[in-house]
């Protein structure tokens, strides 16, 4: 079994965030060289998967009683920021894992053991789009049938986290953790971006699930399941801004590859039909980087803003307000599109050429148009959210904030 970067008693957070950042970083060109075979599979690669495994990052999310790092929301954001820098779907997937971990980590212990008793590596994807039925069997476990889109990482995870439809209007939905062993994945991944993820679709047919391995999706939303484990206050964290703004961490390490890339490219690479012997001698490629810079600026502050608000509310045991949740929305919106605006920017700097398949600007450019479109970070409705909060409007569109 694997030896973690770090003691997973290690009180230090920003010393667990610079070392599991330190160990993405060297990760980077590991999964930059496996990219195109991971978009070629509509997967990760094999090789992808056994990097980000052995590295740790399959466990960010496993709580620290189980061998893992329990991290913070800005920690996990930064790694995976981090991973995305070498491959937007490797960062996406360590994303969706440690949402994964955390929603698993609110079950009691008899279910926590059995997810990470064996192994602490054990990845949890998660498709908690209310979908599915479940009925109740004589020893009140739940007997599960449905399907769910969107399984992202599910080809690498053993566990997956189903979020089930209510029986009735007057209900809450629930979550039952499975056994990937026991759901078909059916292969309906066929997407212009971020292939990799293998986003497949998860079918159950009479699947059981035991009543510990059951949550109320209700309470987890409400943060009633903060107490239940002592000594892991990131429970505590308001889970629905939570999965929102983590999406924006792989979105922010996309961009900054973006930049990374195109300020190597500008220095060597010719301005075609025009005396500039190289693009950064252009005064418009000096304005455009400049721009795009600023605006991978203005995302990186309003995500760690957004992060160091959740963190704290998880150090204090409390929840966030709804003011203050509207904010991380809007955050959350304002990260996306700001990431996607210096991309669009950046990729008309090299001109044509970026569009080349043997270009990774273009696959970045594909990747972040279509994960900014997620609907956990549609713009107009972080837009409507804020600005409901702001003028005093209890009423609230969607119950993701």
């Amino acid at each position: 079994m694997n030896q973690p970067l770090l003691s997973p008693s290690s009180s230090d957070e920003a010393g667990v965030r610079a070392e599991l950042t330190e160990a993405a970083g060297k990760l980077v060109p590991i999964l930059a060289g496996q990219a195109e075979e991971s978009e070629r599979l509509r997967r990760l690669s094999d090789d992808t998967a056994h990097a980000l495994r052995e590295a740790g990052m399959f466990r960010l999310g496993t709580p620290r009683a189980f061998g893992g790092f329990g991290a913070g929301v800005r920690t996990c954001m930064a790694v995976t920021a981090e991973l995305a820098r070498g491959d937007a779907s490797a960062g996406w997937v360590a994303m969706v894992y440690t949402g994964g971990s955390l929603v698993a980590s609110m079950a009691d212990d008899r279910a926590r053991d059995e997810v990470w008793g064996r192994d602490r590596d054990a990845a949890v994807a998660a498709a908690l789009t209310p979908s599915g039925s479940a009925v109740a069997d004589e020893a009140g476990d739940l007997v599960v049938s449905g399907r769910w889109g969107w399984a992202s990482g599910i080809g690498h995870a053993r566990w997956v986290a189903l979020a089930i439809a209510p029986g009735a209007a007057d209900q809450p939905p629930s979550i039952a953790l499975v056994p990937v062993g026991e759901v078909t994945v059916e292969d309906t991944w066929h997407v212009a971006g971020m292939a990799g993820t293998g986003s497949n679709t998860v079918v159950a047919d009479r699947v059981r699930v035991p009543a510990h391995r059951t949550l109320n999706m209700g309470a987890v939303l409400a943060g009633a399941y903060a107490t239940r484990h002592e000594g892991e206050p990131r429970n505590a964290v308001a889970v629905a801004s939570m999965l929102a703004l983590t999406v924006v961490a792989p979105m922010l390490g996309m961009a900054q590859a973006a930049l990374d890339l195109t300020l190597a490219t500008a220095a060597r690479k010719p301005m075609s039909l025009t005396v500039y012997e190289r693009l950064a001698d252009s005064p418009s490629v000096q304005l455009a980087v400049a721009d795009a810079a600023s605006l991978v600026d203005t995302a990186r502050l309003h995500a760690h803003r957004a992060a160091d608000d959740l963190d704290r509310g998880a150090a204090e045991a409390r929840q966030l307000t709804v003011e203050e949740r509207a904010r991380v929305r809007m955050d959350t919106a304002v990260a996306a599109i700001r990431s996607r605006e210096a991309v669009d920017r950046l990729v008309s700097v090299s001109g044509a050429s970026t569009f080349a398949l043997a270009n990774p600007l273009q696959r970045i450019w594909r990747d972040l148009g279509t994960a900014s479109r997620h609907g956990v970070v549609n713009p107009d409705l972080g837009r409507e959210i804020y600005g409901r909060s702001l003028l005093g409007i209890a009423e609230q569109p969607t119950f993701i904030i």
